[in-house]
């Protein structure tokens, strides 16, 4: 049978040497306090850092500069293709009320409750397209306020 004598000097050499490997660690991993760290740089090193973060906010305004000019042509075309869907839905609003012209002609009872239908329809075609379209410059005005945040936020 095992001693528990043995065990319990054991057991506490144990947990002291894991209790002076964690305080080891901690001392190492604490910064150096009272050290001013990076000042033994020299004049060159200065001033190289110094011109590398001047080339790269240059770089940086270069970039933003083109990506400003990639989203005002973005804009460019979404407003062309805007434009061009309000055609299309005026020319289907001026084909669908031939067609319903025709209609009417032809069979007046029937057309009647065909247009009833046919107009509730078209007005919930027409409302859901202008839904889409406001959410359209709603997500147009958004990006737009994104990236001039962006900008605002590289600037700083």
């Amino acid at each position: 049978m095992i001693r528990l004598r043995h065990l319990i000097p054991t057991a506490l050499l144990i947990s002291l040497s894991v209790a002076w490997a964690i305080v080891l660690s901690l001392a190492v991993s604490a910064p150096a306090q009272g050290r001013k760290v990076g000042r033994s740089e020299s004049k060159a090193e200065r001033k190289d850092i110094k011109e590398t973060q001047k080339a790269d906010s240059k770089d940086d305004k270069e970039r933003r500069k083109k990506d400003l000019e990639a989203l005002k042509e973005e804009r460019k075309e979404d407003r062309k293709d805007l434009k061009v869907m309000r055609k299309d839905l005026k020319e289907d609003s001026k084909a669908d009320s031939k067609d319903e012209k025709e209609r009417r002609k032809a069979k007046p009872e029937v057309v009647k409750e065909r247009k009833k239908d046919d107009l509730k329809a078209l007005k919930e075609e027409r409302k859901e397209d202008r839904k889409d379209l406001k959410e359209e410059r709603k997500d147009l005005k958004d990006d737009r306020k994104a990236k001039s945040k962006d900008l605002k936020e590289r600037k700083k």
